[in-house]
């Protein structure tokens, strides 16, 4: 099975919204900043692309502000962690203030551990692997089989998610930056902002994890 990945950068915060797909326009949308509904109808509609899933990562508006617009087009379904649902409100109320659309998604999946999903329609498995702490409802996705790990506001390159909001804890983080830390080095990391990198990169570069392997 062979997978193309697709970038866009979308909305005030310049938020990574990444379309999964395969050889018969069969695709997973992780993440749905705002902007991106645009850019996704745009592509979709040019190059014949079905979307089966929007996975999100967290709960935050630059995240998931299009997510319920694309749904009603594509008729795709929205896969969340149920520890951020109670964040919806508030990203809706932000996104006001930045001056972007909103729509109450609806969730077709609730997550609540880390699972292995089989994907309908593109025949691959995606691991869920909850990493809270930037959210309590965080969670990164992990294409095994090509090595993807899609990471949200948990890790970056060079840095990671930010734990001083409400709905953030630096002990959970600390905990889930270990876990993703037990991946192998050669897995592509794709967070939500900035460019990719690797684990083995971050291990020996990040200097968040460096503090880590040192107290571990």
């Amino acid at each position: 099975m062979s997978l193309m990945l697709r970038r866009f950068v979308v909305g005030p915060l310049k938020t990574n919204v990444y379309m999964v797909m395969d050889l018969r326009g069969n695709s997973i949308l992780i993440d749905a900043g705002p902007g991106s509904l645009d850019r996704v109808l745009y592509y979709i509609d040019r190059e014949g692309i079905k979307v089966k899933y929007i996975f999100i990562t967290h709960g935050h508006f630059d995240h998931v502000s299009d997510a319920q617009f694309i749904k009603e087009i594509t008729n795709a379904k929205i896969v969340m962690h149920e520890a951020d649902i109670q964040l919806l409100s508030t990203s809706r109320d932000i996104s006001r203030y930045f001056n972007v659309k909103w729509k109450d998604p609806e969730i077709d999946v609730v997550l609540s551990k880390d699972l292995v999903m089989a994907i309908e329609g593109l025949g691959i498995e995606v691991k869920v692997i909850c990493t809270p702490g930037h959210t309590r409802g965080s969670v990164s996705f992990f294409f095994k089989n090509f090595k993807w790990l899609f990471t949200g506001d948990t890790l970056f390159k060079g840095t990671i998610g930010r734990t001083d909001f409400l709905e953030s804890s630096p002990t959970d983080m600390v905990k889930s930056l270990l876990k993703l830390m037990e991946l192998p080095n050669d897995v592509i990391v794709y967070p939500g902002h900035g460019d990719r990198t690797t684990l083995g990169m971050e291990k020996i570069n990040n200097p968040y994890l460096l503090d880590l392997m040192r107290k571990v």
